[in-house]
């Protein structure tokens, strides 16, 4: 049964868009290569601005720490965690299970 992974991270509003390529172009791909699977990801219009909400699918709470571990001893890792300690204020990491209203998504 899968498990989800709300991340909420307060991002520096001046690095915002270095947070985003950051994460398009190292974190999500490596992720997914993991078998992560992004099921939503937003910026706030409204609240505080610029908080940036991740929602992952994973298999079970042990995918968590076998990806991360895994990510730590990638190349990229480095230059996407000097990115991250520039960039990001706070980040709040919740897991959670589907409701049992939820339905899949009409992008899927």
């Amino acid at each position: 049964m899968s498990v989800y992974l709300h991340v909420t991270l307060e991002i520096h509003a001046a690095g915002l868009q270095r947070f985003l390529d950051a994460m398009e172009k190292t974190a999500v791909p490596f992720l997914e290569k993991q078998g992560w699977r992004l099921s939503g990801a937003f910026v706030q219009r409204s609240g505080r601005l610029g908080n940036v909400i991740d929602l992952w699918e994973l298999d079970d709470f042990q995918h968590y720490d076998t990806a991360l571990k895994a990510f730590a001893g990638e190349p990229s890792f480095p230059a996407f965690k000097e990115v991250l300690e520039q960039t990001v204020i706070s980040e709040t990491v919740v897991f959670c299970d589907a409701a049992s209203y939820m339905r899949p998504s009409a992008r899927s």
